[in-house]
């Protein structure tokens, strides 16, 4: 004779049931299109990265953050082309065609090597979330990077207990000085598999730990010598959910296991119509000193340094001028928010 199944048993089996496990693919990370805005996390010493575990509950409803980094993912064509010869031509180079770019911050800009004006190239497929190169003014010169091993961040499908190592690198040749490259060393466990709360809400997640180590590699010409010089080892942690683009909530320790840094996922914006871009023009593109404005819509802008950093605002309506005279040369985003809810990101130039 069967015994009947307990209450408390049944239900039992309907959470876990309907807790099960998410699997994550290329489709959960960023699009172009779209923009999602982080918080940086203020009291980082009460955040527990330890505490993991199969259908667990992590909680940072209560942190505390300030304006944190906005990221635009753009369409490879829309970067300037001198920086996509590798990454939008699929036919020569098929490893590294990319879905879209990320502007980044610039490197040694006070050293012997300088990169800036910067974007990182993306590609999602079956096999993982990659970095296939990026973009940059190698001392002023406008350079494309090939990796010559593609920089795994993910690997895909996701799920939890996955684990996997990777490297990634790329040297490039510096003319008058000689050759600087990085290789990345990246150890990854999905760890754990739950539900992930955050001031943005809660989350069905998978928890990703990395291991990552940057090696410096710089060769001088005039000295004929070089070193290789590896960086500190830090450990990130992400909780990633379905259709968010980047970790809802993040944090980073160095090998002490101090958190040096967190942020969390504050707004996920969706761009309007492509076709509206046709209606909206900003020139001249680059400038100077001031940007105009045509568009048959009103509303607010919002402009970026490539770091993420809010370094100008306004609003704009049919025809509006834009003071830049203020701003450093370089590169920024202009984030446009039409009164009906609608984003748009544009890509500006400042020369002076």
């Amino acid at each position: 004779m069967l015994k009947p199944i307990s209450f408390v048993l049944l239900l039992t089996i309907l959470t876990v049931s309907f807790r099960a496990q998410i699997t994550v693919d290329g489709s959960d990370m960023p699009i172009v299109g779209h923009q999602y805005i982080s918080e940086s996390v203020i009291d980082l010493f009460t955040i527990d990265v330890i505490s993991t575990g199969s259908g667990y509950n992590w909680d940072f409803s209560w942190v505390f953050g300030m304006p944190g980094d906005t990221l635009n993912p753009v369409s490879v064509s829309s970067t300037p082309l001198a920086y996509q010869f590798f990454f939008n031509n699929p036919l020569l180079y098929p490893d590294h065609s990319a879905d879209y770019a990320i502007a980044s911050e610039d490197i040694g800009s006070s050293g012997v090597v300088s990169l800036s004006d910067r974007f990182e190239y993306f590609r999602d497929d079956a096999s993982g979330h990659k970095i296939t190169g990026s973009g940059a003014n190698l001392n002023g010169i406008p350079t494309s990077i090939q990796y010559d091993q593609i920089d795994v961040i993910y690997d895909f499908p996701m799920n939890f207990g996955n684990t996997h190592s990777s490297e990634g690198s790329y040297l490039i040749d510096i003319p008058t000085v000689g050759a600087y490259g990085q290789e990345f060393f990246r150890n990854k466990e999905v760890d754990g598999w739950g539900t992930v709360t955050t001031p943005y809400g809660s989350f069905d997640c998978l928890r990703v730990k990395t291991e990552l180590t940057i090696t410096d590699t710089l060769y001088l010409d005039t000295i004929g010598l070089g070193s290789s010089i590896p960086t500190a080892t830090n450990f990130i942690y992400d909780w990633i959910a379905k259709d968010e683009g980047i970790p809802v909530f993040t944090a980073t320790t160095n090998s002490l296991g101090i958190v040096t840094s967190a942020s969390y996922l504050n707004e996920h914006l969706t761009t309007i119509d492509p076709g509206v871009d046709h209606s909206v023009k900003l020139f001249p593109n680059p400038t100077s000193e001031a940007l105009f404005i045509e568009s048959d819509q009103s509303g607010s802008f919002s402009i970026y340094a490539l770091s993420g950093r809010l370094v100008s605002s306004g609003v704009f309506g049919a025809f509006s001028k834009v003071d830049l005279s203020l701003l450093e040369g370089g590169v920024y985003l202009m984030v446009m928010t039409a009164e009906n809810g609608g984003v748009l990101t544009k890509k500006i130039e400042i020369l002076h």
